[in-house]
């Protein structure tokens, strides 16, 4: 049970943070880049996380992906974010056709990849 109140807390701490960062690239995205659309900055360790601000189920299938571990929804309805935790295995490249997969539904500007914190 301890372990369920903990994953429970981090994804909490996750969700805020993607709608916080969320927040911060759309109002920097409105400002211009002068350029195409906006990129998704990729850490360069992992393992990651792809937090998106907006309803992660209309892109479900993104989290199918054999290089997924776990994918989650915000409580609220109707959801304002979620996240899709990628394997401690995973490379670069899966986290980018993972996030091309979920930009093809949703805005890039409502994406961001986040290193996930180790488990304890």
């Amino acid at each position: 049970m301890r372990d369920r109140a903990k994953r429970t807390r981090t994804t909490a701490v996750v969700v805020v943070a993607a709608l916080v960062g969320s927040s911060l690239l759309g109002a920097l995205a409105a400002f211009g880049s002068g350029g195409g659309g906006p990129a998704v900055e990729i850490p360069a360790q992992g393992p990651w996380t792809v937090l998106v601000a907006g309803d992660l189920r209309t892109v479900a299938a993104c989290a199918d992906d054999a290089a997924v571990v776990d994918a989650y929804v915000s409580a609220d309805a109707p959801s304002a974010g979620g996240g899709i935790v990628m394997a401690s295995d995973a490379r670069v490249a899966d986290v980018e056709r993972v996030v091309q997969c979920v930009g093809n539904v949703i805005d890039p500007a409502m994406i961001s990849v986040v290193q996930t914190p180790p488990s304890a």
